[in-house]
């Protein structure tokens, strides 16, 4: 039996659709954050409920996806795509931090959704060889901080846990608890489909949305080069 290769492994259209989706409510909710920065609209985005589960939401959607994506493309260290998507996710998260610093260096990015993504990614082949584990790693990991929380973490490097109960004084932050733990379950719900191969995993009713789905890196980098400066002009008019 010869093994799947890119060419003939099974396409998810279903997960593309729905990760073009999640990219386009991240816009969303970017360009409200940068129309609010310009003081165009008055929102408390940082305490505000609403806003505070609408990020949630986009996150809970994107990173799931991540681990699904795991599962799906079952990636191996040896796979010389896989060390060429590391360094794009290391470049990207690099380009980051880098510029949020310039930026503002005291809210400045130094493990957000990309650093995440990237600390997951480095781990994927060998995640993906124990689905079930993962699910029980990443309920736990989602768990734990609604239970658990100490200032102990709040020293350097510890604070990635997200066990702190004070957060970090930062732009974007996606700590470990409860996030790679959405992953971790991604990777369980993707080796699942894969398994079964349900007919609406397959479906692409949407294609225009799965074509955005699956350039998602590119669009996550460049989405805000278009809308900061179109929120800028608006509130300059």
């Amino acid at each position: 039996m010869k093994p799947q290769t890119k060419q003939n492994r099974p396409r998810f259209g279903f997960f593309d659709m729905y990760r073009g989706f999640a990219l386009m409510i991240m816009a969303v909710y970017h360009f409200s954050f940068d129309l609010n920065s310009f003081g165009v609209i008055r929102q408390d985005m940082n305490h505000n409920e609403f806003w505070l589960d609408f990020r949630a939401f986009i996150m809970t959607s994107f990173l799931s996806l991540v681990g699904v994506s795991f599962a799906l493309a079952n990636r191996s260290y040896r796979d010389q795509g896989y060390r060429k998507r590391l360094a794009q996710l290391a470049l990207c998260a690099a380009v980051i931090s880098l510029t949020s610093y310039f930026m503002n260096p005291s809210t400045w990015i130094f493990f957000g959704v990309l650093h995440l993504i990237f600390f997951a990614s480095l781990l994927a082949p060998l995640l993906v060889k124990s689905p079930r584990i993962c699910l029980a790693l990443g309920v736990t990991l989602v768990l734990v901080p609604n239970f658990y929380r100490d200032t102990w973490f709040l020293k350097p490097g510890l604070i990635l846990t997200g066990l702190s109960p004070v957060k970090p004084w930062t732009e974007d932050f996606a700590p470990i608890t409860p996030w790679f733990g959405v992953i971790l379950i991604g990777v369980f719900i993707g080796w699942f489909v894969k398994l079964k191969k349900p007919a609406w995993a397959e479906a692409t009713p949407i294609p225009r949305l799965a074509f955005l789905g699956r350039h998602s890196l590119v669009f996550y980098m460049t989405h805000q080069l278009i809308l900061y400066p179109l929120a800028w002009a608006i509130s300059k008019s």
